[in-house]
């Protein structure tokens, strides 16, 4: 079904509006042919009805008085000359009042049948059948004599004539319909030329379109509707056309800049990516020589570091020249961007073309900024023909400079970063090698603290337990020996304790960093005479997890040991405050500062070490200090996993 749908609409529209032309005049031809047909032969029925009532009206009222003579031979005579005058007339019956024939027009006798049909009701001044015989169809008249008391005259009228008129009208109709479906026709097939030629060649137009020609174009021939969509399809046509000559351009400059991008990314050196942004972009761009000028910053002179296309003589004096060459200081003085740059501007540059090689073809170069992040890393500058260069290629050239620029940027970041990873290496080297000495020399110490004071508190108290046994008959000495062992016994208690706390604070483990803290800073105001104060916000209930807990307590405690080894300070502030799920720790004194950056690429140890912790817990460490002026350390961590149970 679906396939013969698509084979009928599929057919040609000149075809079908001469379909359609055609289809509403044969329908209005049919239409009115059946319409004629029937009011006609309604027309002759009701005038054969009306003719065979007026003629059996009279024939009942010319036989009476043959009837009340008995005049048979003059009423046969009537009917027959009613006959002869009357050629739709079959036949004619007179019956008497008992239904019997009295006269007909028949050969030989009346059919049977055909009296016992068409009686009169009651009531009725006469009877109309029609029927149906061997002949046709016949309209059967019953018309009272005299009421009735004489008898009934039956009346048959033949619908041959009739029929032969309606079939007569009926084929003339019919011939004057395919008269006119002929005409139609005719006028339709010019009429749809005329309609659908322009259609035809919109269609043609389109198709082309769709197979990728879009230069033809219809023609307009008529200022109607199709005329209008003509005019807007080859406005949409020129329209598309200059599109895709755009999107030509814009492919080949897009597979261009890819090619450039690729190139750039299978690079791995700052010198490799100059190169290979060179070459591609001279191959993208058609040019046939150029270089690369770069500056490191803004107090670095600028160096030449790549060229392609350039004699040797003129390279080497380009490369001799770039310093004091104006046209990198003209395009870094302007902010960048792109510049024609003609050879005279440069009397050097000038100079050194004259002297031969393929720069002495051209007259000017372009000149674009390599510019990231608003910081002009260089120039990137391209020998010229003396044709006009399209305003679009020169933007183009302008965006493949930002997309080296871009390159560039990401690789002396990436060998900054290189750097740092080298000098932090090197740190974290140098620091697990003062970590394990220092352990070293701790374990030395506790060992030296264990054997001198410990050990030798542990033998006298041996000797004192033996002198103890001597005086045990001597109550005085015993009670006296027995204070000096309770004393040596407090002191070797206190010494391990103080061990303890060097190596790990206990009271961190059972009450968590601020009473840690407390306990430590109380033992370094003893220790060392200083004014510290510690303050916390926000840390009263609840505890911070393990991990972050022993890292501010050694980040604080590394602080405040630089302060008393370095800051020559008198008063120190701690403040350890908790912001949401972040904790922040300050260390503030007013000692005599010094140069956080100088420090750190020192390689301090201990503020090394600090950043080390602080990076490890995802935090962020600020340093603000100037000889001086003191020291503020700034730390803050989150505390991703609290424990509010602990303690």
């Amino acid at each position: 079904m679906r396939r013969v749908w698509r084979q009928i609409t599929g057919v040609s529209i000149r075809y079908k509006l001469l379909g359609m032309v055609l289809g509403v005049v044969l329908l209005l031809g049919l239409a009115v042919t059946l319409q004629v047909q029937s009011q006609l032969a309604a027309q002759l029925r009701q005038s054969l009805h009306e003719r065979g009532l007026a003629l059996a009206r009279d024939l009942a009222e010319d036989s009476i008085d043959l009837i009340l003579t008995q005049n048979l031979f003059e009423l046969h005579q009537q009917l027959r000359n009613a006959l002869e005058t009357n050629p739709d007339v079959r036949y004619i019956i007179i019956l008497d009042s008992e239904g019997k024939a009295i006269a007909h027009s028949f050969p030989v006798r009346v059919p049977a049948d055909l009296l016992l049909l068409n009686p009169i009701p009651p009531g009725q001044p006469w009877s109309v059948q029609i029927l149906n015989s061997d002949e046709g169809l016949l309209t059967d008249i019953a018309f009272p004599i005299l009421g009735g008391q004489l008898g009934v005259v039956r009346l048959g009228l033949s619908h041959r004539r009739l029929e032969r008129a309606v079939w007569a009208a009926t084929e003339r109709l019919i011939a004057t319909t395919l008269f006119a479906l002929l005409v139609g026709g005719i006028a339709a097939l010019l009429l749809t030329r005329v309609l659908s030629r322009p259609i035809l060649e919109l269609v043609d137009a389109v198709r082309a379109a769709g197979q990728g020609d879009l230069s033809r174009r219809p023609r307009v021939w008529m200022a109607d509707e199709i005329g209008e969509l003509t005019a807007a399809f080859n406005a949409m046509m020129d329209h598309l056309l200059r599109y895709q000559g755009e999107l030509l351009r814009q492919n080949r400059e897009l597979r261009a800049m890819n090619a450039v991008a690729r190139a750039l990314s299978e690079a791995r050196s700052l010198p490799e990516i100059t190169d290979v942004a060179l070459r591609s972009v001279m191959e993208a761009v058609g040019f046939p020589a150029g270089w690369i000028v770069l500056q490191e910053d803004e107090e670095a002179a600028p160096v030449l570091a790549a060229w392609h296309g350039l004699s040797a003589g003129f390279a080497a004096r380009l490369k001799a020249l770039i310093p004091g060459c104006p046209c990198a200081q003209q395009i870094r003085q302007s902010g960048g961007g792109i510049r024609l740059v003609q050879w005279s501007s440069c009397p050097a540059l000038e100079e050194a073309r004259q002297a031969g090689g393929p720069e002495a073809r051209f007259d000017r170069h372009l000149s674009v900024a390599l510019m990231s992040r608003d910081r002009i890393l260089g120039v990137l500058n391209l020998l010229m023909p003396s044709s006009e260069v399209p305003p679009e290629m020169i933007e183009w050239v302008e965006s493949i400079g930002r997309q080296i620029a871009v390159a560039l940027d990401a690789e002396r970041q990436r060998q900054r970063r290189m750097e740092e990873l080298r000098q932090r290496e090197a740190m974290r080297r140098q620091l697990l090698g003062r970590i394990l000495a220092a352990q070293e020399e701790e374990r030395r110490r506790i060992a030296r603290e264990l054997h001198d004071e410990a050990g030798q508190a542990l033998t006298s108290l041996r000797v004192s337990l033996g002198l103890l046994e001597r005086e045990a008959h001597q109550p005085e000495a015993v009670r006296a020996r027995v204070m000096e062992l309770k004393r040596l016994t407090e002191e070797i208690m206190e010494n391990l304790h103080r061990l303890a706390m060097d190596l790990r604070p206990a009271i961190l483990d059972h009450l968590g960093l601020v009473a840690a803290l407390r306990q430590y800073i109380e033992a370094c105001r003893r220790r060392y005479g200083l004014d510290i104060q510690l303050e916390t916000i926000g840390l009263g209930e609840g505890r911070l997890s393990p991990r972050v807990e022993i890292a501010l307590y050694r980040i604080l405690q590394e602080a405040l040991t630089n302060v008393v080894r370095h800051a020559q300070a008198t008063r120190v502030d701690v403040l350890l405050e908790r912001r949401g799920d972040r904790i922040i720790a300050v260390v503030e004194d007013n000692g005599i500062g010094f140069d956080p950056e100088r420090a750190m690429q020192d390689g301090h140890l201990g503020l090394f070490g600090i950043r080390e912790r602080v990076e490890q817990l995802g935090g962020r460490l600020i340093l603000e200090s100037a000889p001086g002026s003191g020291t503020t350390l700034v730390v803050e961590v989150p505390d991703a996993h609290p424990d509010p149970d602990r303690g």
